[in-house]
């Protein structure tokens, strides 16, 4: 399973897999062809994209020993840091349940597996079925449709990307103009009924918070937390 060590981001102390972007993700997603900050990264550096077409392939005694690599690193695994679960259109069922078989096999073991997170555009009700006890699991959402159909597959735990900017207007690239959007955004909020966390790498940045840490960052760790809440990401 190819990953790489952390990134400027989510901090260092996790393993990172991703896959290519739209071969991976449904078409309908908001981001795509729009901004979509992994797709850019694609045509950015030209080793990405390569390295994500790797993980079209799966194998669980491969996916297995990268879950037990980041357990003796004390690292966490963000999966889908770029792409997501589909290919060619559908679930990539095979990649789920090796995901899955992997995962089973370390408990089965008497092992305990490091924690692990997800956000996906894919509103599949086997997603959280088959690893809903395995990750902490995020439907990304950008409206109360794509929630209420995301909360009918079964996932309970949803990032609302504000890309409709009614929470806060998009973040100003000048830096003072930032600092002052960042001060204003509110650390909670309450979004069809459901209450939302600002996330605090974007509410504080990157330089004060990572998601799991730097020698220069503190460790948010929400999202890695099954029991945590929901997280809402402001256009940024």
């Amino acid at each position: 399973m190819k990953y790489a060590e952390g990134n400027d981001k989510l901090g260092k102390n996790c393993f990172v897999v991703s896959r290519p972007v739209g071969d991976t993700c449904p078409s309908s997603c908001a981001f795509l062809g729009n901004g979509c900050y992994a797709e850019q990264s694609e045509k950015i550096y030209p080793g990405v994209r390569p390295a994500g077409m790797q993980n079209l392939i799966t194998e669980k005694n491969r996916i297995r020993s990268m879950i037990i690599e980041a357990k003796r690193k004390n690292r966490s695994i963000r999966f889908m840091e770029r792409g997501d679960w589909l290919l060619n259109g559908e679930l990539d069922l095979n990649f789920v349940n090796n995901v899955a078989s992997a995962c089973e096999s370390i408990i089965s073991d008497g092992d305990t597996l490091p924690k692990m997170w997800f956000y996906t555009h894919v509103y599949d009700e086997r997603i959280p079925k088959k690893l809903g006890k395995y990750f902490s699991i995020f439907a990304s959402i950008h409206n109360a449709d794509h929630m209420k159909e995301a909360k009918s597959k079964g996932f309970t735990k949803f990032a609302w990307c504000d890309s409709d900017e009614k929470v806060a207007p998009k973040r100003p690239k000048n830096k003072i103009k930032a600092d002052a959007w960042r001060a204003a955004l509110p650390k909670l909020v309450i979004l069809e009924g459901e209450k939302f966390v600002t996330c605090p790498e974007i509410r504080r940045g990157r330089s004060f918070v990572t998601c799991t840490g730097t020698k220069d960052s503190n460790a948010c760790n929400m999202c890695l937390d099954q029991e945590k809440p929901n997280v809402l990401f402001p256009s940024h």
